[in-house]
């Protein structure tokens, strides 16, 4: 009986990892894309009822605030409370891996389609296989092969180089509703999910696509990296964090919103805040704590930590002041604690050294790198790989708070049921249903909700009887959204509660929704519009379409929304839109609203006058841009103007204006050939009045 428990214990473990023949203590990689994929979300509090945590939040506390970790097995859970964190107040969903996938190669190209829905998504990635039969580890480039680390550091390794095209997915520098990604998705849009929730997903399906052409690709699925830099730096961490598939992970001077805390570099002055940093890589309620980082309910010191306990290494550029690198010392001193408590400290590393232009690799650091691929890609473990290189000493007492845990083997301690049906989001379903889940550790009963309210502030029916994982209710109303979920009582009380699943009955409801009545409200950026409509008897959502042609038959930008309103970015100055909106319901969707017009231009503008009623500046635009750009402004009144660009030093490069300028609208053009590719940015100083924006250059 031992003999068959033990053998039953290894083949659970294969399940989820690849067996490390040295024996460490943890895993070096999975098998699996998330192993907590079964672990119920937590608590996603609203903003104002978020506590303020001055210092960085622990690590090993669990979300509910019932204690810390105790056991190596609580952190597959602990990680994954991590993970949707991050995915509800940052970045959005990242969508599971979906059940229609296609993949071939030929010719040097890995071809992975996606399928949702009828929808389907195609990537493309060049590999460049070394010479021989392989298997060969690899290292997954965003958007070039190796990133921008020198390539001869893989070839001369016989590691294959993988390109995963960011453009594929969603566009970078110009995202919209139309990009790929948002396609298959409709649910998900530019506003409710930023691009690294959009190209981490898409680097999951790169995997997703080697692992389904072994056959005909000699690929090592347990040596892949992920490497890249600048804001494909982020896209790097924020890949090998939510992959666990990922052995190493090397983020290169990932600057703000990567490797450095939201919560150090609030202090630091004009470095990437939460504030300032792009909100096309985030979702837009992320803006929500600005001002307010302190409630943030995570930092980015746990994002590194996600990937633990596999291999990460981090790098920063100190004479960049825009990189906030002091935050990334102070993050990647917090997240080795969590290598540190896993037993396998060696895994994590960080070197910041100055000296060299954004993205270059000094000489310094390249056997540095070369030590994380010689370890975690090609299995040498005889390599040392504790590197710590920083200028910096900065007093961690305030930010780092808590201490390390010594944890234990042994199970977990967290009791919860998994959810099996009805599916999540499922469909015509009758109005009885035998719901499933699966056996909870040590379970004596289970209490399962269904509810009409996604709160159960009310359950609809309630069942605190259950010994079974199965229980049968009948009499539920016809075409109603419901909400079920299941929670454990053992013997020392009750436990978590599931995660919350939604399904539809099948008797759609009476009546089709009626026409909208809508205007378009105008808030905020001059290319941001809020459009809002009246609400509609029996609609249940809404689709909105917005297009630069009356007739629609190109729509520039759409979406689908549960409310009556959808603040979309992204439109072209001075363009004039048409845009509608439709009801849907349960008995289908209703006829299209009347369409409206409107002019996408500079705030403050009293369109009979022409004349401005505030001060502005536009974002430039296109942005990036290469080699030229436009900057527009409004002057509400006469005065002597300056408008200057600097480069991310501080350091001014060019002056665009500098003369009394008449009130009115006026565009500038800024040329910016004999300059290198970067980051800059443009003030505008009228009267009173000064601003501050940011743009990008690449040639």
């Amino acid at each position: 009986m031992r003999v068959q428990i033990f053998i039953f214990t290894i083949l659970l473990m294969n399940m989820f990892m690849f067996i490390d023949s040295s024996a460490q203590v943890m895993p070096l990689v999975y098998r699996v894309e998330n192993t907590g994929a079964d672990f119920p979300n937590p608590a996603f509090p609203s903003v104002s009822d978020l506590p303020a945590i001055s210092n960085l939040p622990d690590p090993f506390m669990w979300a509910d605030g019932r204690g810390r970790m105790a056991n190596f097995s609580d952190w597959r859970l602990r990680r994954a409370e991590i993970g949707a964190q991050i995915q509800h107040y940052e970045i959005g969903e990242k969508p599971t891996r979906p059940d229609t996938i296609n993949a071939s190669y030929a010719n040097g190209t890995l071809t992975v389609v996606v399928t949702v829905n009828g929808k389907t998504l195609t990537l493309t990635s060049a590999v460049s296989l070394p010479t021989g039969t392989g298997p060969f580890p690899a290292v997954i480039g965003m958007n070039s092969p190796s990133g921008s680390i020198p390539s001869t550091i893989f070839t001369s390794r016989n590691i294959a180089r993988i390109t995963f095209s960011t453009n594929q997915v969603s566009t970078y520098g110009n995202p919209s509703n139309t990009n790929p990604y948002y396609v298959l998705y409709p649910n998900l849009n530019v506003s409710n999910t930023g691009q690294y929730s959009a190209w981490a997903w898409g680097v999951s399906r790169i995997i997703d696509g080697l692992e389904l052409v072994q056959n005909v690709l000699p690929i090592d699925l347990k040596h892949l990296a992920v490497t890249g830099c600048s804001y494909a730096g982020k896209m790097a961490i924020f890949a090998g964090a939510f992959d666990e598939r990922v052995a190493l992970t090397i983020g290169q001077e990932s600057g703000g919103g990567g490797y450095t805390t939201w919560r150090f570099s609030e202090t630091m002055g004009a470095v990437e805040t939460l504030e300032s940093t792009d909100y096309n890589w985030f979702m837009d309620a992320m803006r929500d704590f600005s001002g307010l980082v302190p409630k943030l309910p995570e930092d980015h010191h746990e994002l590194m930590a996600m990937v633990a306990p596999r291999a990460l290494f981090v790098t920063g550029n100190p004479g960049w002041v825009w990189l906030a690198d002091e935050s990334g010392y102070v993050g990647s001193k917090a997240a080795k604690e969590v290598w540190q408590a896993l037993g396998v400290p060696d895994r994590f590393a960080y070197s910041q050294i100055g000296g060299h232009n954004h993205c270059d690799v000094p000489a310094a650091q390249i056997p540095e790198i070369e030590s994380f691929v010689d370890k975690f890609l090609l299995g040498k473990d005889s390599v040392v790989t504790n590197v710590a290189t920083s200028p910096y000493t900065t007093d961690l007492t305030p930010w780092i708070t808590w201490t390390t845990p010594t944890l234990a083997n042994g199970s977990s301690s967290i009791n919860y049921a998994s959810l099996q049906y009805p599916h999540d989001q499922q469909g015509d379903m009758d109005t009885s249903i035998t719901f499933r889940w699966k056996k909870a550790q040590n379970a004596e009963k289970y209490i399962i909700q269904v509810s009409l309210d996604p709160a159960f502030t009310n359950p609809e029916r309630s069942d605190s009887t259950t010994t079974d994982t199965l229980k049968t209710i009948s009499g539920l109303l016809k075409g109603k959204n419901y909400y079920w979920r299941v929670k454990v009582k053992g013997a020392s009380g009750l436990d978590l509660w599931s995660s919350v699943w939604r399904f539809k009955t099948t008797t759609p409801l009476p009546g089709k929704p009626q026409l909208c009545s809508a205007v378009p409200m105008l808030e905020g950026r001059a290319d941001y519009i809020t459009y809002t409509w009246n609400k509609v008897q029996y609609a249940d959502q809404y689709s909105v379409q917005a297009s630069t042609d009356q007739t629609f038959a190109t729509v520039t930008k759409r979406t689908t929304t549960s409310d009556t309103s959808k603040y979309m970015g992204g439109h072209v100055q001075g363009t004039v839109y048409y845009w509608r909106v439709q009801a849907i319901s349960f008995a289908g969707p209703g006829e299209w609203s009347d369409v409206w017009s409107f002019k996408a231009d500079v705030l403050g503008v009293k369109e009979e006058m022409g004349t401005p009623t505030a001060y502005s500046i536009s974002q430039n635009y296109p942005n990036p841009f290469n080699p030229t750009t436009t900057i527009s402004f409004a002057l509400p009144q006469s005065g002597f103007t300056t408008l200057t660009v600097y480069d991310i030093l501080g350091r001014e490069v060019h002056m665009l204006l500098n003369k009394k300028v008449e009130a009115g609208i006026h565009e500038i053009n800024f040329d910016a050939t004999n300059f290198q590719s970067g980051v800059y940015f443009y003030k505008i100083q009228s009267g009173n009045f000064s601003q501050i924006k940011k743009m990008v250059f690449m040639k």
